[in-house]
Formats: C-alpha cells, sequence, structure tokens
C-alpha cells in the first residue's frame, strides 16, 4: 500500500511539473495574474444633454437624406437616412467648435461626431475630438477646443452599423467658410 502512495505521489508530481513546463496557466497563476492586470478604462466622451432649443437655419428641405449650410458662423446638417456623412471644410477662428445635435436610429442608441483636419493628400484625424450623441430624439451638447484658426477641417458623422439608418440634425458653431 505504501508503494502505491509513492508510485501515485510521483505520477502527480510529475505532472504537475509537466503542465508548469508546458506554460498552461494554473488557477493560481489565473488568480495572481488577475490581480495585477489593469482593466480598460472607458474613454467614450458623451455630449451633455442640453434643453436649449435646436434650430437648424438655411436648409429648404429638413428630409432631405442630407443638406447643410453655412449661416451666421454656424454649420447647420441635417440627415435622413444615412450610415455616415462627412461635411465640406471650413476653418475655426476662434479654435473653438459647440457642436448641438440630436438623432434617432433603430437598432442602436449613439452615433458619434469627430473632427479631421485638412493635410497634403488628405485628412487626419484630430485626436480627442469623438462625441457620441444618444438617438433619444433629445438636444445634446459638447464643445471641441484647442482646433488651429489658421487650419481647415471638416466633420464626420457616423455610427457603428451598416444595417440601420441614422435620422437627425447638427449646429455646429464657431465655423467660418
Amino acid at each position: 500500500m505504501k508503494k502505491i502512495k509513492r508510485i501515485a505521489l510521483l505520477v502527480v508530481a510529475v505532472l504537475v511539473l509537466l503542465v508548469a513546463a508546458s506554460g498552461v496557466k494554473t488557477v493560481l497563476d489565473m488568480k495572481n495574474s488577475a490581480d495585477n492586470e489593469v482593466q480598460e478604462e472607458d474613454s467614450t466622451r458623451w455630449a451633455e444633454p442640453t434643453s436649449d432649443p435646436l434650430n437648424i437655419e438655411g436648409i429648404a428641405d429638413a428630409s432631405a437624406k442630407y443638406a447643410s449650410a453655412a449661416v451666421n458662423g454656424s454649420l447647420n446638417i441635417v440627415f435622413n437616412g444615412i450610415w455616415s456623412r462627412q461635411t465640406d471644410y471650413f476653418t475655426v477662428p476662434g479654435g473653438s467648435l459647440t457642436i448641438t445635435g440630436y438623432g434617432t436610429a433603430e437598432g442602436t442608441q449613439r452615433y458619434k461626431v469627430s473632427v479631421w483636419q485638412k493635410v497634403a493628400g488628405g485628412a487626419q484625424y484630430v485626436n480627442g475630438s469623438t462625441y457620441y450623441i444618444k438617438t433619444d430624439g433629445q438636444n445634446y451638447r459638447c464643445v471641441i477646443s484647442g482646433l488651429d484658426p489658421a487650419a481647415s477641417y471638416r466633420l464626420t458623422i457616423s455610427y457603428d452599423s451598416s444595417r440601420y439608418y441614422l435620422y437627425g440634425g447638427l449646429k455646429v458653431g464657431g465655423i467660418a467658410g
């Protein structure tokens, strides 16, 4: 009986050594690594709700698939049944944009707006310029600052689905041309 116990202990010891040598994580390894891992922080930037009314001027047909008009220092945009769109280029004389918008959509609860700077050969994303707007039909506002008054920018409106369509409007204040 003692001989069988010794053989069993030897087999268990060999198996433990084989598992450790093979790189398979043991329960203890997984517990220790979970304690040392840093959880990724949610960096989603949400536009803040606002009770201010959204007056979109200069657009003759508010039911258009996509229409925009620059009026009195603001770029006014309506979109009906889109997946994504880009505006024409504009400048930001004061270095900051105030974006007020609303939206509705089937199958998604948010859409995003991002700023892109015109560079030689195309456009470059402006770091930290993406804001999400909830698609609950309410008005939301965000401010994107630190923009170069001498540069040209455009806005991208999109959401992460090619299955459903997005409806809404935006007023982008602080622009020229």
